[in-house]
């Protein structure tokens, strides 16, 4: 099958599930179309509902923001500056509203944006000059959550937007005093405005958190303090995915439920991490294996139902010289975004970085 019949069968897959939403559920044993976003260097980075996804591309005019739906890859422009001038997509929610940091001068630190319609929109930090802000997430409600700081070299802290101000999530206690430092960021929100994401402790280093009404609660770790533990996703439900090091220092992807913070292993290699869940359950990320390269990050996989899945061995047409490198976003149909390898990769896979869509089979 050549790459247009490719993307039409994932369009008309698309337009399947927006149909009949109930019948794309994830299946149990699932395959994937692999569909690749061009364009240049990509890298997919959320994906909402109605199957938009966002994410950035590099190419020769520079770094900016894209959108993609059902094969239109749409650039969204940089920042406002002329001589430096970039953009970085991290977020959608089901609106179609994109969150997330650009340059507006070249003497000053990037800020958030975000782009309700055709412009990105510049969220200012909080702060006066020299001030800096990245948005790293967006619920329904239109509520964004990301890190800021009040200077350049200043620490950064976790940030919810909302009602056209910003509102400081504080630490789990902790106060870094360093230059260029973390007390905390915010990386995910979900409906009910609950936001997960890493914070400072009393002492280094640095814990996942679960912020709601205005108390964030340490969510601890996987029985290892060597580096930091970061919640990166939320679902509905109020379960959270994240990574953590065990005892051993090494570091697992992890799934946290009703105070509780599970393992979910590795593709048979030491790290995984998890960057993203959906209401189903569903956990993806990457992680290395046996095989991988010294310095290759590792392979893209989904978990589900207990069990840690290399995605690479479920596409039905993955091309030869492409290894899918991070899942980054799964919706609710199952629907995973990410970006395939383009360093350090598997002996014979060549293929420039791209981002690229799974689409269950």
């Amino acid at each position: 099958m050549s790459t247009a019949q490719h993307l039409r069968l994932a369009r008309f897959k698309l337009g399947l599930c927006a149909a009949l939403a109930a019948a794309c559920l994830p299946a149990a044993a699932a395959t994937y179309t692999y569909v690749e976003i061009g364009g240049g260097a990509t890298s997919a980075r959320s994906i909402n509902q109605d199957g938009t996804v966002v994410g950035v591309l590099d190419d020769a005019d520079g770094t900016r923001s894209f959108s993609w739906r059902r094969g239109v890859l749409t650039d969204l422009g940089a920042g406002r500056d002329a001589f430096w001038a970039a953009s970085f997509a991290q977020g959608v929610n089901d609106s179609g509203l994109i969150v997330g940091g650009m340059f507006v001068k070249f003497s000053q630190p990037g800020h958030a944006f975000a782009r309700p319609r055709e412009k990105l929109r510049d969220l200012g930090t909080g702060f006066g000059s020299g001030s800096y802000s990245l948005a790293l997430d967006v619920n329904n409600k239109g509520e964004i959550v990301g890190q800021r700081s009040s200077e350049q070299a200043a620490p950064q802290g976790a940030f919810l937007f909302r009602n056209r101000e910003f509102i400081d999530l504080g630490t789990l206690g902790g106060d870094d005093r360093i230059p260029f430092g973390t007390n905390s960021v915010a990386y995910a929100i979900n409906n009910k405005s609950q936001v997960v994401g890493t914070a400072l402790p009393p002492t280094y280093p640095l814990h996942a958190f679960l912020w709601q009404d205005g108390v964030m609660q340490d969510l601890g770790t996987l029985g290892g303090d060597q580096e930091a533990t970061m919640a990166r996703a939320i679902n509905e439900a109020g379960h959270v995915a994240g990574n953590s090091p065990i005892a051993s220092g090494a570091m697992r992807a992890f799934l946290w439920t009703n105070g509780t913070m599970r393992n979910l292993g590795t593709l048979g290699g030491s790290h995984s991490y998890a960057y993203g869940m959906n209401d189903m359950g569903q956990v993806v990320g990457l992680s290395r294996t046996p095989d991988s390269p010294v310095a290759n990050a590792g392979r893209a996989f989904v978990w589900q139902r207990g069990k840690m899945v290399d995605l690479n061995t479920v596409v039905t047409n993955l091309p030869d010289n492409v290894t899918l490198e991070a899942a980054n976003a799964i919706n609710d149909r199952g629907v995973i975004v990410g970006e395939t390898c383009s360093a350090f990769c598997e002996p014979g896979k060549s293929s420039p970085r791209r981002a690229f869509v799974l689409i269950p089979n």
